[in-house]
Parts: structure tokens; sequence; C-alpha cells
């Protein structure tokens, strides 16, 4: 018998398995950030919005209208701040300015507007569904600048390598171990399935985000290359050319003095990109690193000029194209907004923390993280719930809860892990009551974090209310990666002896059968 079984033979990166699978996460709608841990930081903060505001009131001089369109925008948070940074900092480009915030997953867009992030600013911000694919769902709103961050990485590459010979593509054969067995939460009682059944079902598209996300860790690629006429020069690995050629399409045809900021982690230098390095993976979600030299490349050739601010390899960086004849304003304006810009200023304090640091450590570069940083760093959601899941890491409950009390009052939209860290604050202390409201926010917020079930379960248990109890335990089955035989073994003795004793009877058979 094999030691792997094949689920997919070699194809291109954009039909392989797991660029599928992670489509498949934004069916979620923008729970899929939080159901799949992906971060909200510097690409939707407060630190970059203040960068793209200088660009905004150069694009707007001479009483020009500015129409700014973001793509892939999640929540919307990066133009909500952006607008938030204009009206203060160039309040006569505020009155000239309007954003529209799109993102191509209709679910996303539904959510987003539901959350009212944008009502701050009235008349000048809306939600529209719009895809880089579909420039006519782009033009149609008639944009000075477009913004795209974190967007591309989530485009699949078609990974090149130029060789002495010529240039190879790289295609991805997808298998799983031969001896893999999941359990399928989504069923009571839970399945066991096994490395044919997982391939059947994944040849037949018959996953769920949830059970997807216990499959993606046991997916293993492998690469051949193939000789390609493509017409690509000095990239290596992940290539966008119809990408990169499609913005500048866009970009023509905007008006005069317009601009594309493209924000997003990746390489200024490609030859530097190795093969475990051009992918970043959140749960179900995936990323693949940019090649901003092809960027820069192909809008080069198309006249238009390029700025780029550069992070460290493999990190975030800038770039702005821009079409017009305003090049001392525009440079002007992002050397302003970006200079010396650093995209997650917090880390470096944090990572210089010795592997054996104690808790007094870690509470003592927080103090200096809050004490000699800009505000727009230490107050961005990811490091907020950084420092409250770390101190709890470390058994600081009490200063754990007080960041995430922050994370909740500041990013109520999106903050369900630190709702169920308050939640479980007050478990503890027997005030179910609040304790069940926090946990009902977690679920509410992202239906597929698995912890806020668990947590609304135990107040449930606490009250004796069996029948709440077990749903509770049936989502958090479904979507945590759990120790499936602790958690049946918990509703066995939860629910033995009680009016669902019958349900008692079937965990303890699943039990005895495993």
């Amino acid at each position: 018998m094999s030691e792997h079984i094949v689920i997919q033979p070699p194809v291109p990166r954009a039909e392989s398995i797991r660029t599928r699978l992670a489509d498949l996460a934004w069916s979620e709608g923008l729970s899929a950030f939080v159901t799949n841990s992906v971060p909200f930081s510097f690409s939707s903060g407060r630190v970059l919005a203040e960068g793209l505001a200088h660009l905004v009131d150069a694009l707007s001089e001479r009483d020009r209208e500015c129409a700014v369109v973001e793509l892939g925008a999640g929540i919307g948070y990066l133009s909500a701040f952006c607008l938030d940074a204009i009206r203060r900092d160039f309040p006569k480009t505020y009155g000239r300015s309007t954003f529209v915030v799109t993102d191509g997953a209709p679910d996303v867009v539904s959510d987003a507007e539901a959350c009212g992030l944008l009502d701050r600013h009235g008349g000048r911000a809306k939600f529209a569904i719009a895809d880089l694919r579909d420039q006519e769902s782009i033009l149609g709103h008639h944009p000075r600048l477009l913004l795209l961050s974190y967007l591309i990485d989530a485009i699949p590459p078609v990974h090149v390598e130029r060789k002495d010979d010529g240039v190879y593509v790289g295609l991805i054969e997808t298998s799983i171990p031969a001896d893999l067995e999941v359990i399928d939460g989504g069923v009571w009682p839970p399945v066991r399935l096994d490395a044919n059944t997982i391939v059947e079902r994944l040849r037949a598209n018959d996953v769920s985000p949830s059970l997807a996300r216990k499959i993606v860790p046991y997916l293993e690629e492998s690469w051949s290359w193939t000789r390609s006429d493509v017409d690509v020069t000095g990239v290596m690995l992940n290539s966008r050319a119809e990408v990169a050629a499609g913005i500048c399409d866009l970009l023509e045809q905007m008006p005069a003095e317009s601009g594309v900021v493209v924000t997003d982690f990746g390489y200024v230098e490609t030859e530097s990109i190795e093969l475990n390095e051009m992918m970043t993976e959140y749960g179900l979600c995936a990323f693949w690193a940019v090649a901003f030299e092809e960027l820069t490349e192909v809008a080069s050739e198309r006249g238009f000029h390029c700025y780029l601010q550069t992070g460290e390899e493999g990190e975030t960086h800038t770039f702005l194209i821009y079409k017009g004849e305003d090049t001392e304003g525009i440079e002007q304006a992002f050397t302003a907004g970006f200079e010396d810009m650093v995209s997650d200023r917090p880390r470096f304090v944090l990572y210089n923390l010795e592997e054996d640091a104690t808790l007094e450590d870690v509470q003592a570069a927080i103090e200096k993280i809050e004490t000699t940083m800009p505000e727009a760093d230490v107050h961005s959601y990811g490091n907020l719930a950084r420092f409250a899941h770390l101190l709890l890491q470390f058994g600081d409950v009490e200063g754990a809860c007080g960041f995430a009390q922050r994370c909740v009052d500041l990013y109520p939209e999106v903050a369900a892990p630190e709702f169920t860290i308050l939640g479980s604050q007050e478990g503890r202390a027997g005030r179910y009551g609040a304790a069940e409201v926090h946990f009902r926010e977690a679920t509410r917020i992202a239906p597929g974090y698995g912890n806020g079930h668990f947590g609304l379960s135990g107040v449930h248990k606490a009250r004796k209310e069996w029948a709440a109890y077990f749903d509770c335990m049936r989502a958090y089955l479904e979507t945590a990666d759990c120790d499936v035989e602790e958690t049946m073994r918990g509703i066995a003795d939860a629910l033995s002896g009680t009016d669902l004793d019958h349900l008692s009877r079937v965990a303890r058979r699943w039990l005895w059968e495993v």
C-alpha cells in the first residue's frame, strides 16, 4: 500500500486543491477572518491609513473630486480609518473625497455593511460589490485612486522559474497520508473519515469550511516543472503578469492624475524567495507572496511612474503606480506618508524577548511599547489582541482581560476571541448572565469560532440547561480542532441521568466503538 494517496495530479496553482479550499473559506463571510486567525494588523490599520491620506490629498489638488475605491476591503477598516485621518489632517480634502469600499464576495460585503463601520462618514463612504477581474464594476465608480491592501496575495500566482535553458512553470501534485483519519464533527455522532473517504469528498467538493480546516494541515504538495513559452523576465516562483497588466489597464482608463496603491507581503528582488516562503497559511486561507519587481516592470513599461516603500524581504511593502504630470507633488506626498513607515513596530520589542522570558519581562515590554510608540501602532486590533493572548499565556488573567476589553471597545466587529476571554472571566466568577452575553457576541461575530460555543456550553451546563448545552457542544465539535474523544466523554458525563440521557448513551457507545 502506498504511503500517500494522490488527490490531484500536477496542475497549475490556480487549479490546485489548496487554492480551491482557500476560496471556500470566504463562504463564511467576514467571520472567515476570525475562524482562520487571519491577522487584522497593518493592512487594515491606522498607520497605513494615515499614509494613504497624504496621497488622497495630493490627488485632490486644484479642487478635484477624489473618488477612492478599495478592492478586497473585507470589513472596511482601512477606508474608515483613512477617512478619519483625512477629516482630521486635510479637512478641505475630506469635503472632496468619497470612498467606495468593495469586495468580490457578496457575503463579505453584506456582513461588512451590517456592521455599520462607515456610518460615521455618511455619504462620503459606501459599500459595493466589485472584483479586480471585472473592470466595469470598478470603473463605474470613476475612481481616482485604487487601494489594494493585501488583495493580490490572495490571487493564486503562476509559479515560474527562469533557468539557463528557458522558462519553466511549476505544477502542483496534492496528496494525503494513506493512514490519515479525520473526524467530521458536523454530524451526530461524529464520523471518522479514512483517507479514501477524504479523497472522495475533496474530489466531489463535499466538504464544509470547518471540515476543510481539519484536512488542510495534512495536504502534501509536490512540485514538477514543465517548459513554457510564458513571457516573463527576472521573476521566480510567484508571477502575476496578467494581474499586473490588468491593474495597468484599469489605470489607463482612470482620470488624469490617478493612482493605484498596492500594499502586500512579498519580495522586491524575487531571486531571494525560497520555495517554502512563497505561501503563507492561516487556517483554511492561503496567501502567496507578491513579486514587486514584476509589478514595477509591467507598470514602467506602460509609462507609469512607480514609487516603492520597502520593508524587509518577505514582509510588507507599499507600491504606488501613478499616472499624471504632478510627479513632484506625488513624490512629496508619498514620502510624507510612507517614509520610515514600519508595518508592525511593536513586534520588534516582543521579538527581542528571550525564550525564557518571565511574566515580568513581558509586562515590561508591553509597558515600553505603550509609552514609547504612537497610538496608531499601539491601538491596532492585531497589537491589542496580541497583548491579551500573550498575557493570558503567561497567566496574567487580569492584564489579559484589560487588553481584551480594549479590543471589544475599539473593534467590536471582529473581537470574538476577546469576547470569549471576557466571558471566561465572568463565568469563573459565577456571573453567568454576563458570561452568556460575551459568549453569544463571540458566536454572533464568528459562528465558526469554536471557543465561543464551548464557553457558552459551560454557562448552560452550570444552569443545567441541557438541551442548550448539547446544541453548543455540537457546534463546538463541528467548528473546533479539539480532542473529540475528550469532548464526547464530557458530553456523556454531563448528560448522564438527565432528560437527555439517551444522548449520553450515544456518546458512550461512540467512545466504546473507537
